[in-house]
């Protein structure tokens, strides 16, 4: 398999780093003179498509698939399907870091079936990611091979105060909106109520809403 580059580029590769940085990534939000802020035109919108992949990899929380699902249906109008659950990605495992390194993940994620712009695939995995240089990822997602990575295990909350189930499942929705909406060629959105906007920490996610601003909404062909 031919080797994806770890930063974002031309290719359509996006991560949703866990800081302030944002890189070269040509979805990111980042301003120049007289751009609009909403403006979408970054990256080409893909038709919606009948129907996602969802794959978990290693333990997920018990739930939790339903829940993204529904999710996805409800913004995306498209139903998903289960696919073969992968195991625990330990061959991603850095022990110097004690985290998984993302961009690996995604690849093997890339080996489960044939994924196509027709049937969008989201592997979710309850583990800490990383790219290089950065703390932290909540997920990457991969334009070109119509695949995304969503992790749900910094959502459950931050130097071991546990969130509330509800703020977890919230949490979880809308960042798996987010990944699938990378796929279909959203930018990050300077609107913080969308699902679009980027999460530095998980408190973002909880002021973003379960769906799509006006704008991204329209860009995808959603009412």
């Amino acid at each position: 398999m031919p080797r994806k580059d770890i930063g974002a580029s031309s290719n359509g590769r996006t991560a949703d780093f866990g800081s302030a940085y944002e890189g070269s990534n040509p979805s990111a939000s980042a301003r120049t003179p007289g751009r609009a802020a909403n403006r979408r035109a970054e990256v080409k919108t893909l038709p919606l498509p009948e129907r996602f992949l969802l794959v978990p990899i290693g333990p997920v929380p018990k739930g939790l698939l339903p829940e993204l699902t529904t999710a996805l249906q409800e913004v995306f109008a498209a139903p998903s399907e289960v696919g073969t659950p992968l195991g625990k990605p330990d061959f991603a495992y850095n022990k110097d870091r004690h985290q998984y390194h993302s961009t690996a993940v995604l690849r093997r994620l890339d080996t489960v079936g044939p994924p196509s712009p027709e049937a969008p695939t989201l592997g979710v995995v309850d583990v800490d990611l990383f790219v290089p240089d950065q703390p932290f990822v909540f997920g990457e997602a991969d334009r070109e091979s119509s695949t995304a990575l969503v992790s749900v295990y910094r959502l459950r909350g931050a130097d071991g105060q546990p969130v509330s189930p509800e703020r977890f499942t919230h949490r979880s929705r809308v960042e798996a909106v987010h990944a699938m909406g990378h796929l279909l060629g959203l930018s990050h959105c300077s609107d913080f109520r969308c699902a679009m906007f980027l999460s530095h920490t998980p408190a973002d996610s909880d002021r973003k809403g379960a769906g799509l601003c006006t704008s991204c909404r329209s860009a995808v062909g959603r009412p």
